[in-house]
């Protein structure tokens, strides 16, 4: 019996998960500039909350564990932004 698991940089869910607040992040950063940039935390983390309950709901544990790192990846980009603002 063949087996329909993939692996994790094949699952478009997953890859949205990891990436979304990096993406946020760096549209932020590129088009307005890297010291607002702070400011997608807001953003990527409420998205990134809701991708986790989602995936958490339809039973994609993977996709919630992907979207905790991508959560964790915006914090870290984010301080970044906010250290270079207001230091």
């Amino acid at each position: 019996m063949q087996s329909n698991v993939q692996p994790w940089f094949r699952d478009p869910l997953s890859l949205l998960g990891l990436f979304q607040g990096v993406i946020i992040w760096s549209t932020m950063a590129i088009f307005i500039s890297i010291e607002i940039a702070w400011i997608s935390f807001a953003c990527g983390g409420m998205i990134g909350i809701f991708l986790w309950l989602t995936a958490l709901g339809y039973g994609r544990k993977r996709v919630a564990m992907f979207t905790l790192y991508g959560i964790l990846f915006n914090a870290a980009l984010s301080s970044y932004s906010g250290w270079m603002a207001f230091y």
